[in-house]
């Protein structure tokens, strides 16, 4: 995240470049340009070559505001955007290096560029990424090591941002705490900008000498860039930074995962440093000395703002993006004029420039810290002087892997001076990290007990028979169905079939039909994942009385009449009721002769009154569905267990029971339950309440194993294979009238 801040001439001596990398390591250049390009090297290039203490502050700032919004430092909801600071600030450094050295050369080193950025970003990323994946193994469940060790190699790759977009795409997902290394998103947007950017400006400083016109894109003896080739750069950023605003501030709404984690609505960001850079020169020369300095404390301005307006509910990045991308670039663009009593004043304090110098491990080490830091810690309920007092061991860790292994490889000359050295470390600490990946992966689960539990067999063995006794298990059994590291995959055949709608899909699904294609009469399962979860059962169900089986769910869409906010789009989640809508209509068409309707009880429901709101819209929802078909059934939601089990049990596979839900903690908001089953019940609809099917009742507990099955895949979602057992139960809560085999 940190790169170079000064920018010295490209012809610096060994001893002038470890100098300069005690000071600052990033300003170290690799070396080895090639004979000619040494000779024609000009040290009083026109590009400034100065330090930027302000730049430095923003760096600590932008890593504070980050810290500060991850550990749930009040007020301080927007303190993501310090990410936003650090892209504009590499795009500036970055591309002044980078037209330093077409300065001096006239071209670009592909290889010393890549071999700078081996240099100085990997040996901290590979130490934070090995010691994450060994925290891992050691303090979190053992599940959870396939899917962090798939972040590490894509992390180690630089696509870890793909994989997040695609995962946060992925309903399945939804229970599964943050990723420990999730935070190597932004590096990975980071360095696939720069896979391009030094590509382009290579083939335009190729061009220019083509071409051979000077004034245009070549200059005399390579001391100044032409008009045309720094005509030519503006053009590409500025297109560049346009075409990706547009799909940021257009897309962000429709599809804010890939929006957040993606390259293509991030550029821009990157762009607008860079486009600084290339006007350096002409701001130096023409900002007077008081607009430089009201234009950078307006920006500092922006920047705090943004930090204390935005929150977790705005549509981000989006056009709200500019408020910190505008301030930093307002701080980078007038500290390129001389000026006093401007915003350094503040950023430039002792501090400030200390932890700007080790801001990028900092970043690094602070999210790890704060998802394994709990669990090390032994907490249950993590509070912010907890992670005041994790961000204290993070600053530690930050300081050793500065002073032990960021700068002793970052001044060693043989990697300073030849290009394919640093390279080839490089590749040796990715090669590293991916290796860890892969053995990591292929751990083993915990040893489980060697005794089978008693097997579910329909007619021969009853879940009901056994769950009395199921909360004294202690042991998870050999014969466990699903396994533990298998459980987030055991789901009903429709998320397979595409018949749980994404949640940026408004649109329904016509061809989820199951049961007895022939059959007369239809019954609907209607809802979101929870509803879903009973599919296995219900099909059998309607497979055995001859029915059709519709069914129409969607990822988090309750199907209560009411407005809701969704965590994941960040916003209002109008797909939700724009479907809702769909559903009705298309209902009143299929004319069902019972509709089963359930949701997720834990909802952000907005109005003033969620409750209240809740239990209406719910109610209204039972009168649109009675205006359809002939009955309807109100699921009650089943109880959520609050932590996720399978990883749990993974963690303590000889004493199962300390997984057991408590079941009074387990009932999502038992009061309003009770009025909201009073009021649907008022309103004409059959209740079923699974709660007996999955709880103990009289001794007030809520297993998690019954016989060999696991009962949830997470916290809150029952498996397949135990639903698929609940098929009784089903069938005698809500009877179907067998329909006759001959029609």
């Amino acid at each position: 995240m940190r790169l170079t801040n000064a920018t010295e001439p490209a012809k610096t001596s060994a001893d002038a470049a470890a100098r300069i990398a005690e000071r600052d390591p990033e300003t170290v250049q690799i070396q080895r340009i090639g004979r000619r390009d040494q000779e024609n090297q000009n040290p009083t290039s026109a590009r400034p070559s100065h330090w930027r203490p302000d730049i430095e502050g923003l760096r600590a700032l932008a890593v504070g505001v980050v810290i500060a919004a991850h550990i749930g430092f009040p007020y301080m909801g927007g303190g993501f955007v310090g990410v936003d600071v650090f892209f504009v600030i590499s795009g500036f450094l970055i591309t002044s290096l980078l037209l330093r050295e077409i300065d001096t050369t006239g071209s670009v080193s592909i290889a010393g560029f890549y071999a700078r950025r081996a240099v100085r970003l990997l040996p901290a990323a590979a130490t934070v990424l090995l010691a994450t994946l060994v925290a891992s193994w050691i303090w979190l469940p053992r599940t959870r090591l396939g899917e962090i060790s798939a972040d590490a190699a894509t992390a180690a790759l630089n696509v870890i941002n793909i994989r997040l977009a695609l995962e946060g795409t992925d309903y399945l997902n939804a229970t599964v705490d943050p990723s420990p290394l999730q935070h190597f998103w932004s590096l990975a947007v980071e360095e696939q900008f720069y896979i391009v950017w030094p590509l382009v400006l290579l083939a335009i400083a190729f061009l220019g000498a083509k071409l051979g016109k000077p004034g245009k894109f070549t200059a005399a003896r390579h001391r100044h860039r032409g008009p045309g080739r720094t005509a030519a750069i503006t053009a590409f950023l500025v297109i560049a930074a346009g075409v990706s605003f547009w799909m940021s501030a257009n897309w962000t709404q429709s599809d804010p995962t890939w929006s957040y984690f993606g390259i293509h609505t991030r550029a821009w960001e990157l762009a607008v440093g860079a486009l600084i850079a290339v006007a350096a020169g002409g701001i130096r020369a023409l900002a007077p000395k008081w607009a430089a300095a009201l234009a950078s404390w307006a920006g500092l301005a922006l920047i705090t703002a943004s930090v204390f307006v935005l929150d977790e509910r705005t549509v981000f990045p989006g056009i709200a993006a500019l408020l910190p991308v505008v301030g930093t670039a307002l701080v980078i663009a007038a500290g390129c004029a001389p000026h006093r009593f401007g915003a350094t004043m503040l950023l430039g304090i002792g501090p400030a420039q200390f932890i700007g110098k080790i801001s990028y491990g900092l970043y690094l080490w602070h999210w790890p810290l704060i998802m394994i830091g709990p669990a090390v810690w032994g907490l249950d309920e993590v509070r912010v002087r907890h992670h005041l007092v994790l961000m204290g061991v993070a600053f530690l860790l930050t300081i050793a892997t500065f002073y032990l292994v960021e700068n002793p490889i970052r001044t060693r000359r043989p990697l300073v001076q030849v290009p394919s050295r640093a390279l080839a470390m490089g590749g040796g600490l990715v090669a590293t990290a991916l290796a860890a990946s892969l053995f990591m992966a292929a751990q083993p689960m915990p040893e489980q007990s060697n005794e089978e539990a008693t097997e579910i067999t329909g007619n021969d063995t009853t879940v009901w028979e056994l769950l009395g006794e199921s909360s004294d298990v202690n042991t998870v059994p050999a014969n466990l169905t699903p396994t533990l590291d298998g459980a987030v995959e055991d789901v009903p055949a429709l998320n397979d079939d595409g018949c749980q709608i994404d949640r940026d899909d408004p649109n329904i699904n016509k061809d989820c039909w199951y049961g007895d294609p022939e059959g007369d009469k239809t019954i609907v399962l209607y809802g979101d994942s929870h509803a879903g979860q009973w599919f296995p059962a219900l099909r059998q169900t309607a497979e055995a009385s001859g029915w059709r089986l519709l069914v129409m769910t969607k990822a988090n869409c309750s199907v209560a009449d009411v407005r809701e906010h969704d965590p994941k789009l960040g916003r209002e989640y109008t797909e939700c009721v724009e479907w809702k809508d769909d559903v009705i209509d298309y209902l009143g068409e299929v004319e069902p002769d019972v509709v089963v309707a359930t949701s997720f009880d834990k909802k952000d429901v907005i109005a003033d009154d969620p409750d209240q709101a809740w239990i209406d819209g719910w109610v209204a929802t039972v009168d649109r569905l009675q205006e359809v078909a002939d009955e309807v059934y109100y699921m009650a939601d089943n109880p959520d267990i609050g932590e996720d089990v399978p990883g749990c049990l993974a963690e303590n596979p000889q004493d199962a029971s300390v997984c057991v839900g408590d079941l009074e903690d387990s009932v999502v908001e038992p009061e309003r339950r009770e009025q909201l089953i009073d009021a649907v019940t008022d309103a004409g609809a059959n209740v079923v309440d699974s709660t007996p099917w999955l709880c103990d009742v009289d001794q007030g507990t809520c297993p998690v194993l019954v016989g060999n099955l696991l009962i949830y895949r997470d916290g809150n979602h029952l498996s397949a294979s135990f639903v698929a057992e609940l098929a009784p139960q089903i069938a005698a809560a809500i009877p179907l009238e067998v329909q006759p085999t001959e029609r």
